[in-house]
């Protein structure tokens, strides 16, 4: 019986894999994690053979989540799931892994699972260097396409590249941007500008503040193992709320 884990952000594709993975006598669902943080406390915890480990995700993506599994002690056979991205499935493809595509059906899954199970019980030496080798390809093409966000000024767009934010928060129910150019109104929501960013170098600290983890001057502890930072460039205090604290120290390596 293979022990699996399934790891998507999505509620709704969560469950909808786990519907179909549990029609598969030889798995065995052994856990669920919304985000990457949940994922590495689960595989700590429960050790599974095989993971289904979503790429986009926020918090931590899928890939950062293999780099530390990497890392680890307890390293599974890890398949991905993704919507399409053409320069993740070439990668995919070039290394020999796993991974699934959105949406995923059971017919798609099926096939994909005899080719899983044959390739688990291979070297693991082997798999741990494609692995290791994926994430690193992966990791340089991210690195390599920059992130741009259009804001407004006085009837004009003007185009920041994400290195230049500094942080976002709400006024008046109005997402503004603090930049090295300046302040900044955009059309988006907090969460969805959170989506569209860098990461993990940008964090949602609190429900009203998205900051840029490389802008951070002084971390003060707070109470309620709460936190402020102080960010270049600004004079305010930003919170890192109670429930963002464990992940926030986790990303800043905070003992």
């Amino acid at each position: 019986m293979i022990r699996t884990i399934v790891v998507d952000d999505e509620t709704p594709a969560r469950e909808e894999l786990i519907y179909i993975l549990e029609k598969f006598n030889d798995i065995n669902v052994i856990g669920e994690a919304c985000h990457g943080i949940e994922a590495l406390e689960l595989n700590d915890k429960l050790k599974p053979d095989l993971i289904f480990l979503d790429i986009q995700m926020p918090k931590l993506n899928g890939i950062e989540v293999a780099r530390k599994i990497l890392d680890g002690l307890h390293r599974p056979y890890i398949v991905f799931v993704t919507a399409y991205e053409k320069y993740a499935l070439e990668a995919f493809e070039v290394n020999a892994m796993d991974y699934i595509l959105k949406p995923i059906s059971e017919e798609r899954l099926e096939k994909r699972m005899k080719r899983i199970v044959t390739n688990m019980g291979k070297g693991r030496k082997e798999y741990m260097d494609k692995l290791n080798t994926l994430i690193e390809n992966l990791g340089h093409k991210r690195e390599e396409t920059k992130t741009r966000v259009c804001v407004h000024n006085m009837g004009k767009l003007i185009p920041l590249d994400s290195k230049e934010i500094i942080y976002a928060t709400v006024e008046d129910r109005n997402t503004v941007i603090i930049s090295t150019k300046g302040k900044f109104e955009i059309n988006y929501t907090l969460s969805e500008l959170c989506e569209k960013l860098d990461k993990p170098t940008f964090f949602r600290s609190h429900k009203s503040f998205l900051i840029n983890l490389d802008f951070i001057e002084v971390i003060e502890p707070w109470f309620n193992s709460t936190f402020n930072v102080i960010l270049k460039y600004t004079d305010i205090k930003i919170p890192v709320s109670r429930s963002q604290s464990k992940e926030f120290k986790e990303l800043m390596n905070i003992n």
